[in-house]
C-alpha cells in the first residue's frame, strides 16, 4: 500500500491513534486541544466527528486507518506545533480573545503570526483570528481574537469558457459595439468578449441578473468618493457588482499631450492616456461593489495562469460576500433586537425611578406643608385666644371665619386628613422621561 499523502505532526498523530482506539478515557484530560487536532483531522477527511460537549464522539475513517497502516518516515513528518499553532491554542483557552499587554505587543510579530495561523491546522473551520487596537488607534494594548472567515464555506467550481461564442448576451454584445471604452486592443476584443460571455452566462446560471451599465445604481452600499464602474453589472442578493476588464499596458509608453495629438477616430479610452498605450494581451478583471476593496478585486493574467482560469474565484468572491451580507444582516438584526430589549429594560427602570421620585417629591411637599401648618394652628390658637377680647357681635363673626380657617388647616393637614399621605403617581409623559434614561431617548430604541 502506498503511503498517504497528509502530513502530520507527532501529536496529531497521537490523536488519530487515540481515536482509533475508541477515544479512552484518562488520556487527555486537561483542555480541548485534542479535540481541536481532532477537528483539523476531520477536515484532512482522517476522522469522523459527532456531537458537542458531553455528547461529542469520533471516530476513525478508512482514510485514517490507511494513514496509521502506511504513515509518512520521520524525515516526512511536519515540525512540532509552529508559534501560529500555540496561538490559536492560546486563544482558544482564553476564552476567544486574548488580550496582549503593551510590552508583549512590541515582543513578538503579531500580525505575522496573525497571517500564518490561516494555514494552521489548528484553526478552527469559518474562523480566522484578527488583531486589533485596545483603546483606539493609539492605544498600546492589543488583542487578538476569533472573527468569521466566510471563505471556508464556499466551493469553487468551473466556470466555462467558449472557444466560440454563437450568441452574446445582450449586454456583452454592447460591449463590444462601443469601442470608445473597450479598454482592450482591438486584436484581443474577441477573448474579451468571450470572458464577459462567460461571465455572464454563469452569473445567469446561479440565479444573478445581468445589468448593462446605464441601469446599474453605482455607488449603492460604496463610499461616496469610490468610483465604481464597469462593463456588465450583476445583480445579487447582497447588492450589485460591477465586472469591468482591462488590457494590461505595457511599460514604455511615450509620453502623450492631450487630446490634438489623436487622431479623431482613437477610441477615448486611448485619447483620455497621458502616454501611448503598449499593447501586451495580458488581462485584468475588476471586480467591484458591496464589501470589495477600495480598487475592487483584481484578477490578472499571470506566468501561470490566465483570467479565465480565475473565472472560479471571481464567483467564490461573490459566494463569499453573499455571505458576509447575510452573517451581518443576522447580526444587525441580532444587535438591534439587543438594543431593542436594552431600551425596553431602560423604559422599565425609568418608569419606577420616575414614580420614585414622585413619591419622593409628594411626600417632601407633605412634610414642608405639614411644618407650615403647625405654625399656623399655633397663630389660629393664638387668634382665638385674641377674639375673646372682641365684642360679643364680632366675637361670633371672628369664631365662624377662624372656624372657616381651621377647616382649610384640617383638610391640607396630612395628619387630619390621612388619606393626602398616599400619592396618587400620574402616567409620566415621554418627555418627563428623559432624566431618567441617560443615553436612551424615549421616543425608541432607534432614536
Amino acid at each position: 500500500m502506498t503511503k498517504n499523502p497528509q502530513q502530520l505532526n507527532q501529536q496529531q498523530v497521537d490523536v488519530l491513534r487515540w481515536v482509533r482506539d475508541g477515544c479512552p478515557d484518562g488520556v487527555y484530560t486537561k483542555g480541548w486541544e485534542h479535540r481541536i487536532m481532532a477537528r483539523a483531522l476531520e477536515r484532512r477527511g482522517l476522522v469522523s466527528i459527532g456531537g458537542r460537549g458531553p455528547t461529542w464522539v469520533a471516530s476513525i475513517t478508512t482514510a485514517g486507518r490507511a494513514w496509521l497502516d502506511s504513515p509518512p518516515t520521520e524525515a516526512e513528518m511536519v515540525p512540532e506545533d509552529s508559534e501560529a499553532d500555540r496561538l490559536i491554542v492560546d486563544v482558544i483557552e482564553a476564552g476567544g480573545t486574548l488580550p496582549i499587554s503593551a510590552a508583549d505587543a512590541e515582543a513578538k510579530p503579531w500580525d505575522k503570526l496573525v497571517r500564518l495561523s490561516l494555514k494552521s491546522p489548528k484553526r478552527p473551520h469559518g474562523k480566522k483570528l484578527t488583531i486589533t487596537r485596545v483603546g483606539g488607534w493609539y492605544g498600546k494594548e492589543q488583542q487578538i481574537s476569533f472573527t468569521e472567515r466566510f471563505e471556508d464555506y464556499v466551493t469553487t467550481t468551473p466556470v466555462p469558457v467558449s472557444e466560440r461564442v454563437g450568441k452574446y448576451h445582450p449586454v456583452v454584445k454592447q460591449y463590444l459595439a462601443d469601442k470608445h471604452w473597450q479598454y482592450v486592443s482591438k486584436e484581443y476584443l474577441p477573448r474579451a468578449g468571450r470572458i464577459l460571455q462567460a461571465v455572464a452566462a454563469e452569473a445567469e446560471r446561479r440565479g444573478m441578473g445581468v445589468i448593462e451599465p446605464s441601469k446599474a445604481k453605482k455607488n449603492q452600499g460604496q463610499p461616496q468618493y469610490k468610483r465604481v464602474t464597469g462593463h456588465l453589472w450583476l445583480k445579487t442578493a447582497s447588492g450589485e457588482y460591477s465586472i469591468e476588464i482591462k488590457e494590461i499596458p505595457g511599460k514604455g509608453g511615450a509620453k502623450r499631450g492631450y487630446y490634438g495629438d489623436y487622431p479623431k477616430s482613437t477610441p477615448r479610452w486611448i485619447n483620455q492616456r497621458q502616454t501611448d498605450f503598449i499593447s501586451t494581451g495580458r488581462f485584468e478583471l475588476i471586480l467591484d461593489g458591496p464589501r470589495t476593496p477600495y480598487q475592487g478585486e483584481h484578477f490578472r493574467d499571470s506566468g501561470s495562469t490566465t483570467v479565465e482560469h480565475k473565472l472560479p474565484g471571481l464567483f467564490a468572491r461573490l459566494d463569499t460576500y453573499a455571505l458576509e451580507a447575510e452573517w451581518a444582516e443576522k447580526e444587525r438584526i441580532r444587535e438591534k433586537a439587543g438594543r431593542q430589549r436594552q431600551w425596553e429594560a431602560a423604559m422599565i427602570k425609568a418608569r419606577s425611578e420616575y414614580a420614585q421620585a414622585a413619591r419622593w417629591v409628594h411626600f417632601t411637599t407633605l412634610a414642608k406643608e405639614s411644618e407650615k401648618l403647625r405654625r399656623y394652628r399655633d397663630f389660629l390658637a393664638a387668634a382665638t385666644e385674641a377674639a375673646s377680647a372682641l365684642p360679643s357681635e364680632a366675637q361670633t363673626a371672628t369664631a365662624d371665619y377662624l372656624s372657616e380657617i381651621r377647616s382649610i388647616i384640617d383638610g391640607r393637614d396630612p395628619m387630619a386628613t390621612p388619606s393626602l399621605i398616599l400619592p396618587e403617581v400620574s402616567e409620566p409623559t415621554l418627555e418627563q422621561l428623559k432624566p431618567f434614561l441617560g443615553r436612551w431617548s424615549p421616543y425608541g430604541a432607534e432614536a
